[in-house]
C-alpha cells in the first residue's frame, strides 16, 4: 500500500487542506501541537474510523457542523479512494476505484460496513493490524533500546497481539467461578436418581396390574352383557304375556266393578225420582215462609250493628283518652331517654375500643409463642453458623492463611474473599508452578541446543586447521586448544544443568500435585461458605423479624393497662346509664303505646264516622217494623234470632228442593241410560273371561327369567363398580406417574446441564490454559520468532554493519555474531542498538504484514532518546532505502535533511496549515 493524497476539511483543526505524498521519505515537521499527528489520525480513520476522540463528532472542528476525510492510495497497482463524510445527522462512508490511471474514480460501494470489509480485504489487514505494524507509536523504538527483556518481550507480545490473548486468560477466572458456583446450585436441585426411577418402576407396575384387572373386568362385563342380552329377550316375550293377561284380569275386575256401580247407580235414581215428586209437593207449602226472610235479616243486622258501634264509640273515646295521656309522658321522659342513649352509645364506643385492645393483646400472645420458636431458630442456626466459621477458618489456618490475616476476618463475606484469594493464590501458584515446569523444559531443551551448538564446532575444529569454524577468522594451535575446552566445558556444564533441572521438574511437580489436592479442598470450603452465606441471609431476615415482634411486645404493657382503664370506665358509664334506665323503658312503651294506638286525628275522625253509622241503622229498624208488624224495637236478641234461625231453615230447604226438582228431567234420562249400561257390561265381562281363558302366561317360568335377569344384573354393577374403582385409581397413578415421569425428566435435564457445564468448565480451564503464556502466547512466539529474526537480519544486513549474523532468543533478545564472537544488545555501540532496534521493529512490521512492505508510519520515532542516540537514529533514517514509502511524524528538525518529500505544519488562530 502507498498512499498518495489526503484532503481534509473541517477536521479536527484543519479547516481545508490537500496532502500529497509520494514514494520515499516523507516528513511532517512542525512545532509540538501543530497538528502533525492528526495526519496519521485521518489515515487512520479513512481507513478503518480508528480515532483518538471520544466520539466522531469530536473530531468535527470548533463551530462547524460538516466533517469530510478523503485518501488516495494504491495497493497492487490498482488505485482507490476513500471518503468519510459527518454532517450534522449523518456519518456517509464511500469507496471508490480507478479501472485504469488515466480513467476517474468510480463508486466500489458505500455504507460503513461494506467500505470497512472491502478495505480489510484489499489489504488484507484490520484495524488492531494495522496499528500495530504499519503504524509505529511514539517511544517504541527506544523502547527496543532501553527496556529490560521482559518489558521488550511485553512489548513485541503486544505488537504480535498476544496481549488480547493474556486479557482473556486474566478475564476468564470470573467466568469459571460463575460456573462452578453455578454448578454446586444445580448440583443441589438434583434428586437421588435411583430412588426416583425405584419409585417409578412401582407405580409402572400397579399401573400395569390394574389395567390387567381392567381388561379382565371388561371381558367379564362383556360376557355378563351377552347373558343379559340374552335373558332379556325372553324376558320381554314373557312380559308382553304377563302384561296381556295382567290386562285381562285388571279389565275383568274393573268390569264387574263397572256392572256393580252401575246396579247402585240405578237404584239411586229410583229412590231420586221418588224424592223429586214428595219435594214438588213441599215447596208449594214453604213459598209463603220464604219472602219474609230478608225483612228480619236487614232488621237483625241494623240491631247487632248499632250494639257494635256503641261499643266501638266508647272503645274510640277511651283510645283517644290514651293517646292524650302517652304523649305528655313521653314529653316528661324525653330528656332521661336522651341521657340512656347518649351513655348507651358511649358504652358501645368503649367495649368496640376493649374489644380492639384485647384483639391486639391475643396477638401479642401469639407474637410470644413465635418468638420463642423464632429464638429457638436462630440459636440454632447461629450455633450452627459460629461452629462452621470457627471451622472454616482452622482449615484455613491449616491451607496456609496467615493468623493475621485470619485475625481480620470476621464475617462470611470476608470468610469468602479470603477463601477465593487463598484460592486465587493457589491457582496462581499452579499456574506459576506449570510455568517454572514447562520454563525449566525449556531450559533443558536450551541445554541441549547448546550442547548440540558445542559439539558441532568441536566436531570441525578436529577437521580444521588454524580456521574458526564459526566466523572463518584465522586461529592459531593455542586459540584452537583454547576453544575446544571451552566448547567440552560448555557441553559439560550444559549436562549438568540439565540432571540439575529434571531434579526442579521432579520437585515442582511434586509441589504442583501438592496445590492441586489443596485447590480441591478449598474449591469444596468455598462451595459450603455460599451455603451458609444463603443460611446466615436467612438467619438476618429473622433476626429483622424478631426486631418487629419485640416492637410489638413493647406495646404489651401500654394494652393492658389501656384495657384497664377502659374496663374501669365502661362500669362506671354502665351506672350512669343504669339512672336513665326507669325513663328510657318509660319512654320506649309509651312511644310503643302511640305506635299501637295510631293517629289522636284519625281516632276523631273515625269517631263521627260510627256516630253517623249509628243514626243510619236507627232509621232501617223504623222501616223494617212498619213491613212486618211482628217486629218491634222491644223484641229482645233470643226471639228475634229464633224467628230468624227458623226462617232460614225453611228458606235453605226450599231452596234445595227447589235445584233437587230442577234435575228431575236428568235422573230420568240417566235411569234409562244406566238401564242400557247394564246390559252392555255384561256382554263385555262374557268377552273378557274367554280372553283370559285363552292366555298362555306362566307365572314361575316368569319368576325363574326375572331371577336370572336380576342375577347377572347385580353381577354386571359388582364388575362395573369395580372397574370404575379401578379406573379411578389408575387415574390418579397415571398424575403420579406423570409427575415421576416430569421429575426424572427435570432430573435429567438438571444432571445434563449439570454435565454440560462440567464438559464446559473443563472446555473454559483448557481455553484459559491455551490463552496462557505457555499456551498459545508461546507457540505464536515460537512460529514469528524465526520470521521476525529472518526479517529483521535483512533489514539490520541493509545498514552495512560489520556482523556476520543476527539471531532472536526465546525473549527476543538480539545477539550480534560478528569477528569477535556473539555480542548482546549491551555489548554493542549506540548506533549500532538504534539499527537492531529499527531492524527488529522493520522486521516485526514485514512479519506481521502480507506480502511485500510498501509503506511504514513512524509517529515521533526519535521520543524518548537521549541526543546521542537520537542523532544516530536521525543518520540512520537519512541513509535509508529500505521501503518504497515511509512517512515521518516529527519535531526534529534534524530530519528535515532525511527528507525526500518535506511537509511543515503551523498553526494560526487554532487553524492548522500546510506551508512551503
Amino acid at each position: 500500500m502507498i498512499f498518495k493524497r489526503l484532503r481534509l476539511k473541517n477536521f479536527k483543526s484543519y479547516a481545508s487542506e490537500i496532502i500529497n505524498f509520494d514514494k520515499g521519505i516523507t516528513v511532517i515537521v512542525g512545532e509540538n501541537g501543530a497538528g502533525k499527528s492528526s495526519i496519521f489520525e485521518a489515515i487512520s480513520f479513512a481507513l478503518f474510523k480508528q480515532h483518538t476522540a471520544g466520539k466522531i463528532g469530536d473530531l468535527v472542528r470548533n463551530n462547524t457542523e460538516n466533517m469530510s476525510v478523503e485518501l488516495d492510495f494504491v495497493s497492487r497497482g490498482k488505485e482507490y479512494r476513500i471518503i468519510r463524510d459527518k454532517t450534522k445527522s449523518k456519518t456517509v462512508s464511500r469507496l471508490l476505484t480507478k479501472t485504469s490511471s488515466d480513467s476517474e474514480f468510480m463508486s466500489l460501494c458505500s455504507g460503513e460496513r461494506e467500505v470497512s470489509d472491502n478495505i480489510q480485504a484489499i489489504l488484507e489487514m484490520d484495524a488492531n493490524l494495522f496499528l500495530n505494524a504499519i503504524y509505529v507509536r511514539q517511544g517504541e523504538i527506544a523502547e527496543l533500546v532501553d527496556k529490560t527483556p521482559a518489558e521488550k518481550k511485553l512489548l513485541i507480545g503486544r505488537l504480535l497481539g498476544l496481549d488480547s490473548l493474556e486479557t482473556a486468560w486474566n478475564n476468564m477466572i470470573p467466568l469459571i467461578r460463575e460456573y462452578e458456583n453455578k454448578l454446586s446450585e444445580i448440583k443441589g436441585k438434583l434428586y437421588s436418581k435411583d430412588a426416583l426411577k425405584e419409585e417409578y418402576e412401582t407405580k409402572s407396575k400397579e399401573l400395569n396390574a390394574l389395567k390387567s384387572r381392567g381388561h379382565e373386568l371388561e371381558s367379564q362385563i362383556e360376557e355378563v352383557k351377552n347373558l343379559i342380552s340374552e335373558i332379556s329377550e325372553s324376558k320381554r316375550d314373557m312380559e308382553r304375556e304377563k302384561e296381556i293377561y295382567e290386562t285381562q284380569m285388571n279389565n275383568l275386575s274393573n268390569e264387574k266393578q263397572t256392572l256393580e256401580r252401575l246396579e247402585k247407580d240405578k237404584h239411586q235414581l229410583q229412590e231420586n225420582l221418588d224424592r223429586i215428586r214428595e219435594s214438588e209437593a213441599e215447596i208449594e207449602r214453604l213459598e209463603k215462609y220464604v219472602s219474609k226472610l230478608d225483612v228480619y235479616l236487614d232488621f237483625e243486622k241494623s240491631v247487632v250493628s248499632i250494639q257494635s258501634l256503641k261499643e266501638s264509640e266508647i272503645e274510640i273515646e277511651d283510645k283517644i283518652d290514651s293517646i292524650k295521656e302517652q304523649k305528655h309522658l313521653i314529653h316528661a321522659k324525653k330528656e332521661g331517654y336522651n341521657n340512656y342513649l347518649k351513655s348507651d352509645e358511649l358504652i358501645t364506643k368503649l367495649t368496640n375500643q376493649k374489644i380492639d385492645l384485647e384483639k391486639e393483646l391475643a396477638t401479642i400472645t401469639q407474637l410470644e409463642k413465635d418468638k420463642k420458636k423464632l429464638l429457638h431458630s436462630i440459636e440454632s442456626d447461629r450455633n450452627d453458623i459460629e461452629e462452621f466459621f470457627s471451622l472454616s477458618k482452622e482449615k484455613l489456618l491449616d491451607y496456609g492463611v496467615s493468623q493475621d490475616e485470619l485475625a481480620e476476618v470476621d464475617d462470611l463475606k470476608k470468610l469468602s474473599d479470603s477463601t477465593n484469594k487463598l484460592l486465587e493464590d493457589i491457582s496462581t501458584k499452579i499456574e506459576d508452578l506449570t510455568n517454572d515446569i514447562n520454563s525449566k523444559k525449556e531450559n533443558i531443551v536450551v541445554f541441549k541446543q547448546a550442547i548440540a551448538s558445542a559439539e558441532k564446532p568441536l566436531e570441525e575444529l578436529a577437521d580444521v586447521e588454524n580456521k574458526c569454524p564459526v566466523c572463518q577468522s584465522d586461529i592459531d594451535d593455542a586459540k584452537k586448544e583454547e576453544l575446544i575446552s571451552q566448547y567440552k566445558s560448555d557441553i559439560e556444564e550444559n549436562t549438568k544443568s540439565i540432571s540439575e533441572t529434571e531434579e526442579t521438574i521432579r520437585l515442582f511437580d511434586k509441589n504442583k500435585d501438592s496445590f492441586k489436592e489443596k485447590e480441591s479442598k478449598v474449591k469444596k470450603l468455598s462451595e459450603d461458605i455460599l451455603e451458609y452465606k444463603y443460611k446466615f441471609s436467612n438467619l438476618q431476615k429473622d433476626l429483622q423479624r424478631l426486631c418487629e415482634i419485640d416492637e410489638g411486645l413493647d406495646a404489651k404493657e401500654y394494652i393492658g393497662n389501656k384495657l384497664g382503664e377502659l374496663i374501669l370506665e365502661i362500669a362506671r358509664e354502665k351506672e350512669n346509664r343504669e339512672s336513665f334506665k326507669q325513663d328510657h323503658e318509660d319512654y320506649n312503651k309509651s312511644k310503643g303505646a302511640l305506635d299501637v294506638l295510631g293517629s289522636q286525628t284519625e281516632a276523631e275522625y273515625k269517631l263521627k264516622q260510627i256516630k253517623n253509622e249509628i243514626d243510619v241503622h236507627v232509621k232501617n229498624i223504623k222501616l223494617a217494623i212498619e213491613n212486618d208488624p211482628h217486629l218491634s224495637g222491644d223484641m229482645d236478641n233470643l226471639e228475634l234470632k229464633q224467628r230468624i234461625d227458623d226462617l232460614k231453615e225453611k228458606n235453605e230447604q226450599y231452596n234445595q228442593l227447589k235445584g233437587f226438582v230442577k234435575n228431575k228431567n236428568t235422573v230420568v234420562s240417566q235411569f234409562e241410560s244406566v238401564k242400557e249400561d247394564i246390559g252392555v257390561s255384561n256382554n263385555q265381562l262374557e268377552i273378557i273371561q274367554n280372553k283370559i281363558n285363552a292366555s298362555t302366561y306362566d307365572k314361575e317360568k316368569y319368576e325363574q327369567i326375572t331371577y336370572r335377569d336380576e342375577m347377572y344384573s347385580r353381577r354386571h354393577e359388582s364388575f362395573t363398580n369395580e372397574l370404575s374403582e379401578i379406573k379411578g385409581r389408575a387415574r390418579e397413578l397415571i398424575n403420579v406417574h406423570k409427575s415421576l415421569a416430569e421429575k426424572i425428566k427435570n432430573n435429567d435435564r438438571f444432571q445434563q446441564e449439570y454435565d454440560n457445564i462440567s464438559q464446559y468448565l473443563v472446555l473454559l480451564k483448557d481455553i484459559r490454559e491455551l490463552y496462557g503464556k505457555n499456551g498459545i502466547q508461546k507457540e505464536l512466539r515460537n512460529n514469528s520468532r524465526p520470521i521476525i529474526q529472518k526479517n529483521t537480519k535483512k533489514f539490520f544486513d541493509d545498514f552495512n554493519f560489520n556482523y556476520s549474523d543476527l539471531l532472536l532468543d526465546e525473549d527476543y533478545n538480539v545477539v550480534v555474531r560478528g569477528p569477535e564472537g556473539e555480542s548482546s544488545m549491551s555489548m554493542v555501540s549506540g548506533g549500532e542498538k538504534i539499527a537492531i532496534a529499527l531492524a527488529l521493529r522493520l522486521g516485526i512490521t514485514k512479519s506481521m504484514a502480507k506480502g511485500d512492505l510498501e509503506t511504514i508510519l513512524l509517529d515521533e520515532p526519535t521520543i524518548h532518546l537521549d541526543d546521542a542516540r537520537r542523532q544516530e537514529l536521525i543518520n540512520l533514517l537519512k541513509e535509508m532505502s529500505l521501503l518504497p514509502q515511509m512517512i515521518i511524524v516529527t519535531h526534529e528538525n534534524q530530519l528535515e535533511s532525511a527528507a525526500d518529500n518535506l511537509i511543515k505544519v503551523e498553526k494560526e488562530n487554532g487553524i492548522s496549515k500546510i506551508v512551503n
